[in-house]
């Protein structure tokens, strides 16, 4: 309930008694930036609008197993682009997830073993747009004084690979730590103000691409194509992320957040400061409406100037909907039974940036479709 902020939170349906939890979404939009172009660009495309359908599915097991609690999630996501010029954009992206945690007895602590799997796999192209494949297994720890304080470590290793240049695939250890905390909360429990912290570190260590140098005059502007020279070093990044997350739950579900990302690289042109706010709120309307509204504000500071493709910064590979730029998102929803209800959304992507001779980006979309819940 911290981490939602999407409509679909306030309309799921109450628990089961079977340990299994389904859901999924289908749905069509238009997108007046299928292929997120960036204006003007470098090869000269020009964004395309379109229609597009989305259609989305959702698994959750809860069990016990050798005395332990197990926990595991399989989800997909498709995205099919109706303009053939676009076809690089028909994408599914399949995502699971285990986690299995054993209590250490009488203490408040638990351990045990995560593995996670990404894959975004082209429907229409060899290769796709964005396309990548990660996968990687973490040993965990949790830690819970009460119920108002809980610690969540993991450590582990990625394999990481990104399917249209195999230059950015990398692999190395990865380590995070997650906080929470009910800073107040009333005896019945009706309302609470909570905070969470998160610390990540991505040591990506073993790249298959090499480093790059600066080949630049000291007076020239950057450039990807004049300002990089290759090199025989192997590239090197260490990825580290810090947030502080505050929550309101209530008659009204609010939260603000600041996340700052540090990619600090060997390699020139590739190391960028990303300052990202985020702002949301869901509410009841009337005629038994949810709406949520969402704002985020992102600064990207270029540590070696703009010299890198903008999408590769832009990027976190996460999802095929992942948009990590400014925002503005408004998104209502309805019930029409127990399980089902349709889903309205439109939202407004933008760059916000200091820089004169950085590339704009501009995106709008408008959404209609169906959820369901079980």
């Amino acid at each position: 309930m911290r981490r939602a902020l999407a409509v679909t939170v306030c309309l799921a349906a109450t628990a089961h008694a079977s340990p299994w939890t389904v859901g999924g979404e289908a749905g069509t939009e238009v997108d007046t930036n299928v292929q997120r172009v960036e204006t003007p660009s470098e090869d000269m495309t020009v964004p395309i609008t379109a229609f597009v359908g989305r259609f989305g599915a959702h698994v959750d097991y809860k069990s016990q197993l050798f005395g332990g609690n197990l926990a595991f999630n399989l989800s997909d996501l498709t995205r099919l682009v109706a303009d053939a010029e676009a076809s690089v954009e028909n994408v599914t992206t399949l995502a699971g997830n285990a986690r299995w945690l054993h209590a250490l007895g009488d203490r408040p602590a638990a351990l045990g073993l995560g593995v996670m799997a990404i894959d975004a796999i082209p429907l229409s192209d060899p290769v796709g747009a964005r396309t990548f494949r990660t996968l990687g297994p973490d040993a965990l720890l949790a830690l819970q004084s009460d119920e108002d304080r809980t610690l969540s470590l993991a450590l582990g290793l990625r394999d990481f690979r990104y399917k249209p240049d195999p230059n950015f695939d990398w692999w190395g250890p990865v380590a995070s730590a997650r906080l929470e905390l009910v800073l107040w909360q009333p005896a019945a429990k009706t309302r609470s103000l909570e905070l969470a912290g998160t610390l990540s570190f991505e040591n990506r260590t073993f790249y298959t691409g090499l480093a790059l140098a600066n080949a630049c005059a000291p007076d020239a502007p950057p450039s990807s194509e004049q300002c990089t020279g290759p090199t025989d070093i192997q590239r090197r990044d260490r990825y580290q992320r810090a947030s502080l997350e505050l929550t309101w739950i209530g008659r009204q579900l609010a939260t603000l957040a600041y996340q700052i990302t540090v990619i600090d690289s060997n390699s020139y042109g590739q190391s960028l400061a990303r300052h990202r706010v985020t702002l949301s709120a869901t509410t009841q309307l009337p005629w038994e409406l949810y709406g949520t509204l969402i704002a985020i504000l992102q600064y990207d500071q270029y540590l070696d100037g703009l010299v890198v493709r903008p999408e590769l910064q832009q990027q976190e590979f996460t999802s095929i909907e992942d948009e990590n730029r400014s925002s503005l998102q408004l998104r209502v929803a309805r019930h029409i039974s127990s399980q089902l209800a349709v889903e309205a959304r439109a939202a407004v992507w933008r760059n916000i940036t200091l820089r004169t001779n950085q590339p704009s980006f501009e995106r709008e979309l408008l959404y209609i479709g169906l959820v369901y819940g079980k």
